[in-house]
């Protein structure tokens, strides 16, 4: 009989063998087990029956829950986080508030992470006044721990600052984005005290920490991500909103190539050290929309005006792409870009009323070109904004179509 030291040895030749001859489609596998869906979940959803509660989504296709959103507030000559709405969030007394949703479904399904973000667009007044000193960014931090303390289901904390360093002036119902110090310096430190503050509490690496990020290069130049990005866990590219209302013309919204595009703030941040596992690039589930002024034979980057409602969900562009027609016949187009792969809608029928108008947005095969560049490139996956544009009656087509290709 041979020994278990001589069969030890063999296992482990033979261990050796398979992985010389098949270890790049171990590391192939490894890079796409490290992908992760994560899609944004806005409280104010809670307003639409359309839209859905928390127990409704797809929780076995989703890995990361992004709850949108909190926001800071000055308490006892500090900062604190509160919800920009307590009663969709967390009253007792609202039978579809979602924190106790998210309690009841974080249990059924423990691998998907629940995170809760701090900022988003209108609510980022107070983030350079709260990382101007350690006093204050200390206070912050621990209101931060409080709520994780309170709400055990959340996984973590998604700082949505938009953004560091980058003045804004804001308006109604918007607190803009003050820019009151060293902004650059400021974001660093507050996010090295939060992981610190965070390991010390719970552990090494028990509680995430991810960050919001522009596409635009001219934006990610006023953070220094060559110093902050050893901190988080995650740099959430937000590649869309590259064209919309502002443009006078029209033009993608979310390209995976070109000069500003997904890839081209994927390398900017690959420069600057940030590892390819903790990058994420995002997918939107609604368009924007212009009106085109004449008829174009090439109808991106022509001559138009932004719509009021060229924000359709992705749910609602769906049945445009169905109801296209061939080349040469009047209606719908659905339209691609190849080398920027990059979807469009355009309609040309002159008895329509909606003649000459003109959609940006992700389609299934838009989307599939970054979930294979995301595969490929050994990127952490993306993020969605947000998960009710997909069409939940038919089955979240596109949250599923993320996970089996992030996952297979």
């Amino acid at each position: 009989m041979r020994s278990k030291a001589f069969l030890s040895v063999c296992s482990l030749l033979i261990l050796c063998l398979l992985a010389s001859a098949f270890g790049p489609l171990f590391a192939e596998a490894e890079a796409s087990a490290s992908c992760a869906v994560t899609v944004y979940f806005p409280n104010w959803d809670v307003y639409s029956d359309a839209y859905g509660q928390v127990k409704d989504l797809p929780w076995d296709r989703l890995d990361c829950i992004n709850h949108a959103f909190w926001k800071i507030v000055p308490k006892d000559g500090g900062f604190a986080i509160e919800s920009t709405d307590p009663w969709a969030d967390t009253d007792e007394y609202n039978p579809k508030a979602h924190f106790p949703q998210y309690a009841e479904y974080a249990e059924k399904y423990p691998d998907t992470k629940v995170l809760l973000s701090i900022g988003g667009w209108t609510e980022c007044g107070y983030f350079s006044e709260m990382s101007l000193t350690e006093e204050s960014r200390s206070s912050f931090i621990q209101s931060c721990l409080d709520t994780l303390d309170r709400y055990s289901f959340l996984s973590g904390i998604d700082i949505d600052w938009e953004y560091p360093d980058v003045a804004r002036s804001g308006g109604p119902g918007d607190e803009g984005n003050p820019v009151l110090g060293d902004d650059k310096a400021n974001y660093t430190l507050l996010l090295k005290e939060l992981r610190e503050a965070m390991d010390g509490h719970y552990g090494e690496g028990a509680k995430l920490l991810t960050v919001c990020a522009s596409a635009s290069k001219s934006t990610l130049v006023m953070q220094d991500y060559a110093s902050l990005h050893p901190y988080v866990d995650r740099v959430n590219l937000m590649t869309y909103d590259l064209a919309g209302s502002w443009n006078a013309y029209t033009d993608h919204q979310s390209p995976l190539y070109g000069a500003s595009s997904a890839e081209a703030a994927v390398d900017f941040l690959l420069s600057q050290g940030v590892t390819p596992e903790k990058i994420a690039i995002g997918s939107p589930l609604y368009s924007h929309g212009w009106k085109m002024y004449r008829a174009n034979s090439n109808p991106v980057k022509a001559a138009a005006k932004a719509l009021s409602n060229g924000d359709l969900l992705w749910r609602e562009l769906q049945k445009l792409e169905a109801s296209a027609v061939k080349d040469g016949e009047p209606g719908w187009h659905a339209g691609y870009d190849e080398k920027a792969e990059a979807a469009y809608l355009w309609n040309d029928d002159p008895d329509s009323s909606a003649y000459l108008t003109f959609y940006t947005y992700d389609s299934a095969r838009s989307l599939e070109a970054k979930l294979n560049y995301i595969a490929e490139h050994g990127l952490g996956g993306l993020i969605v904004w947000q998960v009710h544009g997909d069409s939940a009656t038919d089955g979240w087509p596109m949250i599923s179509l993320m996970h089996r290709v992030l996952h297979r």
